[in-house]
C-alpha cells in the first residue's frame, strides 16, 4: 500500500499551466450559463415553446465553436415551426440569436475568459479572431488555450531574466 501521489510543486510549470487551462473551462462553464438564462429569457419572451429546455441546449451548445450556437438556434427555429409559431416568434428567435452572440462575442468571453487566464481582453478577443481566420472552428476552439500557455511561458521567462544577475 502506497501514500498518494504528491500534487505538483505550486511553483511548477505543469501547475502553472494546469491552473490556467482549469481557469479557461471554468470560464467557458460560466460564459455557457450566462448564455443559457440569457436565451431563455429571450426565448420566453418570444414565446418560444419549450423556452427553458432549448434556452439551456443553446447556452451549453455554444461551447462548440461555430456550429454549435447554429445548432442551437435551429434547433429552435424546428421547435417553433412544428407547433405551427408565427411570424412573431421566427423574429424574436432571430433577434435573441443576434443580441445573445453579439453581447458574447464582444463582451462576455473576453472579460471572462480574460480574467480566468489572466490575459487582457482585447489579447482574447484578437486571438479568437486570429485563430478562426487562420484555423476555421478548430482555430476558435484552440486560440485561447494556447496563448494562455504562451503567457505562462512568457511570464516564467520574463522572470528568469530578471532574477539572472
Amino acid at each position: 500500500m502506497q501514500p498518494p501521489p504528491l500534487p505538483p510543486p505550486q511553483g511548477s510549470l505543469a501547475g502553472e499551466v494546469g491552473r490556467t487551462l482549469g481557469g479557461y473551462i471554468a470560464g467557458q462553464t460560466k460564459i455557457a450559463a450566462i448564455l443559457a438564462c440569457l436565451y431563455s429569457v429571450g426565448y420566453a419572451i418570444a414565446g418560444v415553446p419549450f423556452w427553458l429546455g432549448l434556452g439551456v441546449l443553446s447556452g451549453m451548445l455554444n461551447m462548440i465553436p461555430v456550429f454549435g450556437s447554429l445548432l442551437g438556434v435551429g434547433l429552435t427555429l424546428c421547435a417553433v415551426l412544428f407547433n405551427d409559431g408565427g411570424l412573431w416568434n421566427y423574429i424574436g428567435v432571430l433577434i435573441t440569436f443576434v443580441t445573445v452572440q453579439a453581447l458574447e462575442g464582444f463582451w462576455l468571453s473576453p472579460r471572462i475568459l480574460g480574467r480566468r487566464v489572466g490575459l487582457s481582453p482585447l489579447y482574447v478577443f484578437v486571438a479568437v479572431l486570429v485563430g478562426g481566420a487562420v484555423f476555421g472552428p478548430v482555430g476558435v476552439l484552440l486560440a485561447v488555450p494556447i496563448l494562455a500557455v504562451i503567457a505562462v511561458l512568457w511570464r516564467r521567462a520574463a522572470k528568469r531574466r530578471a532574477a539572472a544577475p
